[in-house]
């Protein structure tokens, strides 16, 4: 009898140390679980909601304009999901318009990727968004034109430095028909051009062709435009940057 009441309060203070141990990691680990959950709950309707026959005709009519050769969607694992949504919760965002108005489809992220034609780096300095010729770029915020000049492989070129002076974004692939002018005042949302041809004429040093030896706009396989950010100098990820206008615009697009 005595040994089974020593048994039994042996127990319960191996279960109240226990308790003790793990007490501080019961709330991240019931937010993680919460989290995961709504991963695959938020996961699953959008699937439902997709249109397998609509969507392969977009990606289809993507292809004309896209700024390099569309591939299949790359397999994303769960676990890839989960990151992409907590490293999402702490992302920096900056009071901001999304550039191409009307055009939220992305083609080539920024960072690591395979040069899309001769001449494009495979370290990409900004984002691509697909666009017809002709479709309006604006100023994403309040600045100060700094360029409009061609700039190699970005083609026909518009930079724009904010107000502050901490950031700096460029339009690249642009019309070669500019609109502002450097040292100019523009202010959030002001057209300041648009998404340029993909052939052009000068200038007469262009060293960028496809494959029929047409000269290009830089090095574009299509009509995009190619927007980069720098803060305090430094090219930054500007879906990072931009997400809630991005957020913004695809809420606009009916």
């Amino acid at each position: 009898m005595v040994k089974k009441q020593l048994k039994n309060k042996l127990g319960k203070k191996i279960l109240k140390v226990g308790f003790v141990i793990i007490q501080p990691f019961l709330i991240p680990i019931i937010i993680v679980i919460i989290l995961i959950w709504l991963v695959c709950y938020i996961t699953d309707i959008f699937y439902i909601g997709v249109n397998n026959e609509e969507e392969s005709n977009f990606k289809e009519e993507l292809k004309y304009y896209t700024a390099e050769e569309y591939t299949e969607e790359d397999t994303t694992t769960f676990f890839d999901s989960v990151a992409d949504f907590l490293s999402g919760l702490f992302k920096k965002t900056i009071d901001s318009r999304w550039p191409v108005p009307g055009h939220t489809y992305i083609s080539s992220h920024f960072g690591k990727r395979d040069a899309p034609t001769s001449g494009a780096s495979t370290s990409h300095s900004g984002i691509d968004i697909p666009a017809p010729e002709g479709t309006e770029i604006i100023a994403i915020m309040d600045g100060t034109v700094t360029k409009t000049s061609w700039g190699g492989a970005g083609g026909y070129t518009i930079t724009i430095q904010s107000e502050d002076g901490v950031y700096e974004f460029s339009y690249c692939h642009s019309s070669p028909n500019f609109i502002v002018e450097p040292g100019q005042k523009v202010v959030q949302g002001e057209v300041i051009g648009t998404v340029g041809p993909k052939y052009v004429d000068g200038p007469a040093n262009n060293p960028y062709k496809d494959s029929t030896g047409k000269t290009t706009n830089g090095a574009t396989t299509g009509c995009h435009c190619h927007f980069t950010l720098r803060e305090n100098g430094k090219l930054v990820d500007p879906e990072e940057y931009l997400k809630d206008a991005l957020e913004e615009e695809k809420g606009g697009i009916i």
